[in-house]
């Protein structure tokens, strides 16, 4: 049976934001565009989009000298998480531990898999693992599916090089080896754009820097995997980092118990949570950038802003992960796996200058058989991005202008 959710918060789509198939399987009512007026903070917290150590070093002393804090996680959820998720960066000795470098057979065997797929005449979106074989690498790649799923949860292949390529053979490489990660890609906004390409939008704009800016620790919400193809790297900084949710969640359990009280609770701003548990594994999906607001993307009006708790426990993430994160050094053609259920990611600022204009493609995918079992407030959003067959859908090896801007991008990761 599908899950059932009995009412739930649309955005500035109204009911198109889900289609009328996924409004009836998962018996979606139309419900208020803001929380009730009882649950608004009188005084919302002064936070800001970018984490401020201070801020939440004085909030933090504010709140426990004054409050009578819960002492314990809530009830039937884990006092700790362990196994090969629950690792901190230092636990990682050198980048091999999670980086596989392609050797020349294997490039070989790549090239051989991209003229096989072009020698099918099928669009370039239609690759999949059948359409691109891959026989001596796709144990490799199952082993990766495993490592991302069950074991440390992210992984990185090096060794392309995609001016080697046109930018739809390169998109057909990233997708063909992704296929051996997960089989369903999803639709990343209500346009149907499948593979988003991560770029500064305002190129050549010295003084625009918001898309160059370092980003805090998210989640890219919906998708079992994140998966980055690296198409060009900027000329300074730009480095990710991960970090994994369920150290922060241990954390938490031992230091500050309340928080993860405050993390789970629906009431945070589109009555959702932000921290979710089921079959003994605890899933983090929170964007920044939709709590605070953004100087690219202010809050929608109306919205209600974050209480004190809240916001202590949005940069509790923030700092935890900040202590326990891994670096990951980016090279063009890198193609990175993240698991987007038990990782957050974050990302330094950087420049671009004429020859070196950092670009991303990324794919947003699920994989049917290793998806966890999810909250059904997750399995709705995974159903919009994964199930919807009404909305359409538009793949662009190529970033689009209009204008003189490039749309359908994004310059979050």
């Amino acid at each position: 049976m599908a899950p059932s959710v009995d009412a739930i918060n649309l955005s500035e789509f109204g009911q198109d934001y889900y289609s009328s198939g996924l409004r009836a399987k998962y018996n979606i009512e139309v419900a208020r565009l803001t929380a009730p007026t009882s649950q608004r903070p009188q005084k919302a917290a002064d936070i800001a989009y970018e984490p401020n150590i201070s801020s939440y070093l004085a909030r933090s002393s504010a709140r426990t000298c004054s409050t009578e804090l819960v002492k314990d996680v809530p009830e039937g959820w884990p006092k700790t998480l362990s196994g090969p998720m629950a690792w901190t960066g230092s636990d990682f000795m050198n980048e091999s531990e999670w980086l596989y470098t392609l050797s020349s057979n294997d490039k070989k065997e790549v090239n051989s898999a991209l003229g096989h797929f072009k020698n099918l005449g099928l669009p370039f979106h239609k690759v999949s693992k059948e359409s691109f074989p891959l026989p001596s690498l796709a144990s490799l790649l199952l082993k990766t599916c495993d490592d991302i799923y069950q074991g440390r949860g992210f992984a990185v292949i090096r060794g392309l090089n995609p001016n080697e390529y046109t930018p739809e053979d390169f998109a057909v490489i990233f997708l063909g080896i992704s296929g051996y990660i997960a089989e369903r890609r999803g639709k990343q906004d209500q346009r149907g754009t499948m593979m988003m390409h991560v770029i500064d939008r305002n190129p050549g704009d010295a003084y625009n820097t918001i898309g160059r800016a370092k980003q805090p620790f998210h989640t890219d919400v919906v998708c079992d995997t994140l998966a980055l193809a690296t198409r060009n790297c900027s000329s300074q900084g730009g480095r990710g980092f991960v970090a994994s949710s369920w150290t922060v969640y241990n954390e938490l359990a031992a230091t500050r118990p309340d928080l993860i009280h405050t993390l789970s609770q629906p009431n945070w701003p589109h009555d959702t949570a932000l921290l979710y548990h089921a079959n003994n594994k605890v899933v983090l999906s929170f964007s920044r950038r939709l709590l605070t607001g953004h100087i690219d993307s202010p809050r929608t009006p109306g919205v209600p802003g974050l209480t004190e708790e809240q916001a202590e426990a949005l940069d509790a993430i923030q700092f935890i992960a900040q202590k326990h994160r891994l670096g990951m050094s980016l090279k063009k053609g890198d193609l990175r796996f993240i698991n987007n259920m038990s990782m957050i990611h974050s990302r330094e600022a950087f420049e671009d200058d004429e020859e070196n204009h950092r670009h991303l493609l990324r794919l947003w995918l699920s994989n049917r058989d290793k998806k966890w079992e999810l909250d059904p407030e997750l399995e709705l959003a995974w159903a919009r991005v994964f199930e919807d067959q009404e909305r359409d859908t538009r793949w662009d090896a190529d970033p689009v202008w209009l204008n003189g801007k490039i749309i359908r991008a994004e310059s979050c990761d």
